[in-house]
């Protein structure tokens, strides 16, 4: 085998300049997504028992380490993976360490801590590693160079965090796992104040970044990319892996309400009911997700994006938290005692549909699709209340979980009406009626 060959199937990562128009998701990124599967379910069992603030609180703070290292390889490969064999070791090698975080979440505050951080790090380790080989590839360039070492230094800096909390107690050790997804949420954030004058860089930078030659592999060259659309932060594939995210934990909603139905030592018609209607409330986030956000850019602007790559960890979250509350929801079907359940999911139902509301204000369509979105986030502002009522009121679980559903399938009807007022959805329209009129001719 020529050394030729050899260098294809063991490449150096790709530079931003190198990124590839209309890149599709591969089948390795789906394969890496299906560790996650397991790892959030396994972190969604702290729902399934007593709803108290300190489940809560685990709850939030493990899921926003798993969101971190999946967004961080999301990004990763997106922006800088190739189909080699180089690539495939060290996905697999972040599969095997995200595995064995799925085994000790359950009692990840516990006697679990060690080999939970322990197992996070080899994913950092691993991540912060081929951040390295970018930030080296690219000191020289102007605009992107400066910003891959600085992110590669804060990685390396919060991964020395994660190996720090190994050798400390157990409710330290949550603290500084929760310090860590804080500091992370706050540079993205922090990204946005900076967004300004980052795009005012580009654009100075536009006539110098044209002269910087374009690198080859093996004597190829490679493709070029514009800038606008090779953006690490809106790509259509990167949209297209949060979708799958959101897929992902929905899963985990029916994934919630099988195991609490199988469970339960009396499978009545209202547990059985308290179950389904759960699940139709996933379905509902599902609906309100891909017809109004799934697939569509945000804004052409850097802080809209960096907004809207971070609203997708409260999202992903709530959604989580739903399918995990609904265990305990249909083991109290039959209870007065609902208090922490009710309120859970009432909270979770109000941060989820915050966020898709969020998610929708920084679309590039908002204004040309006003007529949808803003009727849909009063609709979805109603179910918030609805849901407060209903659990402070202390209403029973089917009642609870039923009403949020109907309350989201209005609000999808809203959206509807006003998205049918829209150029796109006369479009739509137009469209399916000439396809009819199309198919009564063949029929004649």
């Amino acid at each position: 085998m020529s050394r030729t060959t050899l260098g294809y199937f063991w490449q150096r990562p790709r530079t931003h300049r190198e990124r590839v128009p209309d890149r599709v998701v591969s089948s390795l990124e789906l394969f890496y997504d299906l560790v996650y599967v397991a790892l959030i379910a396994r972190v969604a069992q702290g729902l399934h028992g007593e709803i108290t603030l300190g489940a809560l609180a685990t709850f939030c703070v493990l899921f926003g380490l798993l969101w971190v290292g999946w967004y961080n390889g999301s990004v990763l490969h997106d922006a800088h993976g190739r189909p080699d064999v180089r690539t495939r070791l060290l996905t697999f090698l972040q599969m095997f360490a995200l595995a064995s975080m799925a085994v000790f979440a359950p009692d990840a505050a516990g006697a679990g801590g060690v080999g939970f951080a322990a197992s996070y790090l080899v994913v950092l380790i691993v991540l912060v590693g081929q951040w390295v080989v970018v930030a080296r590839m690219e000191r020289g360039d102007p605009l992107y160079g400066p910003v891959a070492t600085r992110y590669t230094v804060t990685m390396a800096v919060m991964t020395a965090w994660i190996g720090l909390s190994i050798v400390v107690s157990g409710p330290a050790r949550l603290w500084m796992w929760a310090a860590f997804t804080f500091a992370y949420v706050v540079g993205m954030a922090l990204q946005v104040v900076r967004s300004p004058r980052a795009a005012s860089a580009q654009g100075a930078m536009s006539t110098t970044t044209e002269e910087v030659p374009q690198r080859t592999t093996q004597g190829a060259p490679e493709p070029a990319v514009d800038t606008e659309q090779g953006s690490p932060l809106a790509t259509e594939s990167l949209l297209e892996r949060f979708g799958l995210f959101v897929i992902i934990v929905l899963g985990e909603v029916v994934a919630g309400v099988v195991a609490g139905l199988g469970s339960v030592e009396a499978l009545t018609p209202t547990a059985f009911a308290t179950g389904f209607a759960g699940l139709a409330v996933a379905m509902a986030f599902w609906w309100t997700y891909f017809d109004l956000i799934g697939r569509r850019e945000p804004a052409p602007t850097l802080g809209a994006r960096y907004l809207f790559n971070l609203v997708q960890l409260p999202l992903a979250l709530a959604i989580t938290g739903v399918g995990g509350v609904t265990v305990s929801l249909i083991e109290r079907s039959h209870s007065d005692d609902l208090a922490g359940p009710s309120w859970a999911f009432a909270a979770f139902v109000a941060l989820a549909l915050l966020s898709a509301g969020a998610a929708a204000r920084l679309m590039r369509d908002w204004s040309a699709l006003a007529p949808m979105y803003r009727p849909a986030t009063r609709a979805g502002l109603g179910v918030i209340a609805l849901a407060a009522v209903l659990a402070a009121v202390g209403a029973s679980p089917v009642v609870l979980t039923t009403s949020v559903f109907l309350g989201m399938a209005a609000q999808w009807a809203f959206a509807v009406r006003g998205w049918l007022r829209t150029d796109e959805g006369a479009r739509f329209v137009a469209h399916a009626a000439s396809i009819d009129r199309a198919e009564a001719s063949w029929e004649i």
